[in-house]
């Protein structure tokens, strides 16, 4: 792969962190949800692992395509410090915010989540590996 196709692709797989990320700013800046949080298993509790989970998926798969040839701890490491960062930002920025507040246990969510996402997708990742066949060589 070229220089050029590979800063694409590492670039469209960041794209949907960054997105993500911006959903979740815009809806923390509003002053009070919409979403009925009792719905939720363990709440807005419940919410917050979900939210960060899915974010987890977004970052290890971008981190994942950054950095190939780098070990799966690592970078299970890496996208669970920029999954969980995102979320100490978010906290910060919902102390701010009329309406809400920063809250611990939110974040202990949202370690959980991170956690659970990057596993999730570094073992999908391992058992995409282990199928593929090496290369042959021929003589």
């Amino acid at each position: 792969m070229n220089v050029g196709a590979r800063r694409r692709a590492v670039a469209f797989a960041w794209l949907p962190v960054g997105l993500y990320m911006a959903v979740i700013w815009g809806v923390s800046s509003l002053g009070h949800p919409s979403v009925p949080v009792e719905l939720f298993p363990f709440e807005d509790k419940g919410i917050h692992a979900l939210e960060y989970g899915l974010l987890a998926v977004l970052v290890s798969h971008a981190v994942l395509r950054t950095w190939p040839s780098r070990g799966p701890i690592r970078l299970g490491a890496v996208a669970v410090l920029v999954t969980l960062g995102w979320g100490v930002m978010d906290e910060i920025h919902q102390a701010f915010v009329p309406g809400r507040s920063a809250d611990i246990l939110d974040l202990v969510a949202d370690a959980a989540g991170a956690a659970a996402g990057t596993v999730a997708r570094v073992m999908f990742h391992l058992r995409r590996v282990r199928r593929v066949p090496p290369p042959t060589s021929t003589p």
